[in-house]
């Protein structure tokens, strides 16, 4: 355990790290000097291959070597701070802007020597805008292959690589394998030491690719073990609860709804009858589109138990869902004698203690809440069954808390971004996955259209006419306030829309809003008073109005693709005709990709897709909380679904034979499991 230890040592105490830079190193997901040796480069640089100015042509991605000749620190007509050099090789020069980094003129001298990376681009001469850079000192290691890895405050490509390259060497030996000689021989993966060294200090591209794939398999083999150890403490170690209910439940359940179940929805309440019924703790993800109604079979489930004299807690991310939940949840169990509670932190005092009181003592079966279930003064009376809405806007410790609550409830998890197959084999391998695709009203059709910024006056008018036709709609902002990225605001859209529309026509909402002030607002718009919602993404999760038909985003390019493809969910929540106009003048490939992608895919499960080839794992569905979990994982998975279920049957295989990998050849595997997924 000893290498354990010293590689889990938080990286301040490194030798020339110390406080201020581990904060900086915090920042970028390096807690442990074990972090930082799997830690992935965000690319390579081949010096090897050092073009010259004058051969530079504007689109070239590319790599210089030069001398600062020139340097200047301006500002821009908003003032913000722009840092200018002109760099020269020999051959030619090239002027370099950096934007808000004024820190630069302590760095980047004249007379430096200097490495940069990236776009060339042609304005008044070639220039390159917030390269990449290095200041090259003598003593500086050759020209070869060079790790270009992330960075956050005090840290440069030097240090780290400096770093890196000490710690790996004092370490090496101290590397132990801990995957099992016949996964080593039959997938035909290198060592792990091998790995970690040519990931940081590679010989040549191929040994990078070997690095990578040794690495990401091992990734996602750790996963499919933890979900597999995750399954057998449930099935060897923890006893669920058997809820009490009569076989007659669904049909009194539905004799009540004020429609017909789909098919698709009968079917999910059947599975989750079997999974209360079962001794076994109940563990199911619930996958819907916007408007496929998973809440009602979130109230048929708190029905069931509290058929058998059990709580249900049902937590959603905001206040604006958790008041449209608790309605809804109301309108379905009030027939039923089911006391139902709300729990914000929008509360009165009186009424906070009241509803707090009345959960712990056990009259309010169902409570309906936020971020305030997780409060330590709430206390369950009864505990049986733990609903979140929307888990990705949670912490793994957050749900965890609320689970703790009561004694191994069931838990039903429900989220509206439909999640890829490779994610789901992957991340969500533990739980039961069923999922909505059919909404109650049939088939909808959305027309999303991608519209340059010069275009607004005629999307205006569009909405104008929408709305003098008794239309609603939304226009969605991504910041509240200014700020020094030049994106427009929701006060600044919000007064231009007043102007054009009519002030009594035109409503503001957004998350600094006091509740009452949201609650009241919503309200109107779902009345009918308010014909456009200027919103910021608080709308994003929560609010239905069958009558919104539009929806403006703004500044699109900004937003992700499977948000877009939420906030696009807002509107044809009924039969009639709904438009999404994607307001955005992008300026990289990965943002024209996100919104072609809108414009020609309807269906979210080929959203949520595209999603991950764009961006590999990035932030999709809060994924980094589950572990070390990697882009280059995710990105083999997705390109080889075999090898991914091939991997996930050899671990699952390996447990069958040792459940808790009490094995002496084992037992690597095992500390390693738990160096890396804490609550195993």
């Amino acid at each position: 355990m000893q290498e354990v230890n010293n590689l889990f040592n938080d990286i301040r105490y490194i030798k020339g790290v110390g406080p201020k830079r581990a904060l900086d190193f915090n920042r970028i997901g390096v807690s442990s000097l074990r972090d930082l040796f799997y830690l992935f480069p965000r690319r390579y640089e081949d010096r090897r291959i050092i073009k010259k100015i004058s051969e530079l042509k504007p689109g070239d991605r590319a790599a210089i070597r030069g001398e600062v000749r020139l340097t200047h620190l301006r500002r821009s007509r908003r003032n913000r701070p722009i840092y200018e050099a002109v760099v020269d090789d020999g051959s030619s020069s090239i002027h370099v802007s950096w934007f808000n980094q004024p820190y630069l003129k302590n760095v980047v001298k004249k007379g430096s020597d200097i490495i940069l990376y990236g776009k060339v681009n042609f304005y008044r001469g070639l220039r390159m805008n917030s390269p990449d850079y290095e200041i090259l000192t003598s003593g500086d290691p050759d020209m070869g292959i060079v790790a270009v890895y992330p960075l956050s405050g005090r840290l440069t490509q030097k240090f780290i690589r400096k770093l890196v390259r000490d710690q790996l060497e004092r370490y090496r030996g101290k590397i132990k394998e801990f995957m099992p000689d016949f996964i080593i021989k039959n997938y035909s993966i290198i060592s792990r030491v091998d790995a970690l060294i040519n990931l940081h200090l590679p010989q040549n591209i191929d040994t990078i690719e070997k690095a990578r794939y040794r690495l990401a398999f091992e990734d996602i083999f750790m996963i499919q073990l933890a979900i597999g150890m995750k399954r057998v403490k449930r099935k060897f170690l923890k006893q669920g609860i058997s809820h009490n209910f009569t076989p007659d439940t669904m049909l009194d359940f539905k004799n009540v709804l004020p429609f017909d179940l789909t098919e698709a929805q009968e079917r999910v309440l059947r599975r989750i009858e079997k999974d209360m019924l079962s001794q076994s703790s109940m563990n199911r993800l619930l996958q819907g589109e916007v408007g496929t109604g998973k809440t009602v079979v979130a109230a048929y489930a708190s029905l069931l138990g509290a058929s058998g004299g059990y709580q249900t807690a049902i937590m959603v991310p905001t206040e604006i869902l958790a008041q449209q939940q608790y309605i809804r949840i109301l309108e379905f169990l009030s027939p039923f004698n089911i006391e139902t509670g709300l729990l914000v932190g929008g509360l009165k005092k009186d009424s906070n203690r009241e509803i707090k009181r009345d959960i712990a003592v056990g009259e309010i079966s169902v409570v309906v809440g936020t971020h305030a279930l997780l409060q330590e003064d709430v206390k369950f009376n009864n505990l049986g069954l733990v609903i979140v809405d929307e888990q990705h806007k949670f912490g793994v410790q957050q749900r965890r808390i609320l689970k703790k609550k009561g004694s191994t409830p069931d838990y039903l998890t429900m989220t509206a971004t439909p999640i890829p197959r490779t994610l789901a084999l992957t991340i969500f391998g533990d739980m039961d996955i069923s999922t909505i695709r059919e909404t109650p009203f049939g088939e909808r059709k959305i027309n999303t259209y991608w519209v340059g910024t010069e275009r607004r006056r005629y999307v205006y008018g569009f909405l104008k006419e929408l709305v003098d036709s008794g239309a609603q709609g939304f226009m969605v902002c991504p910041r509240i306030e200014d700020s020094e990225d030049e994106l427009r605001n929701v006060e600044e859209v919000y007064r231009e829309l007043k102007s054009f529309l009519g002030p009594d026509r035109v409503a503001l909402l957004h998350g600094k809003m006091d509740g009452e002030d949201k609650k009241r607002i919503v309200d109107e718009f779902k009345k009918g008073e308010i014909s456009v919602l200027v919103s910021t993404v608080v709308i994003e999760a929560g609010i239905d109005v069958p009558d919104a038909s539009i929806i403006i985003i703004e500044d699109a390019d900004r937003f992700g693709l499977s948000q877009l493809h939420q906030l696009r969910g807002r509107v044809g929540r009924a039969s009639q005709n709904a438009y999404c106009i994607l307001l955005a003048d992008p300026k990289t490939d990965e943002a024209r990709r996100r919104l072609n992608a809108m414009v020609n895919i309807e269906d979210g499960f080929r959203i949520s897709e595209e999603d991950l080839k764009i961006r590999g794992s990035g932030e999709i569905l809060g994924i980094r909380q589950h572990g070390f979990i990697s882009t280059e994982s995710l990105q083999l998975a997705y390109q080889n679904l075999d090898l991914l279920e091939s991997i996930k049957g050899e671990a699952f295989e390996l447990l069958e034979r040792d459940p808790f990998l009490e094995d002496s050849a084992n037992r690597p595997l095992a500390e390693e499991l738990r160096s890396r997924f804490r609550f195993l």
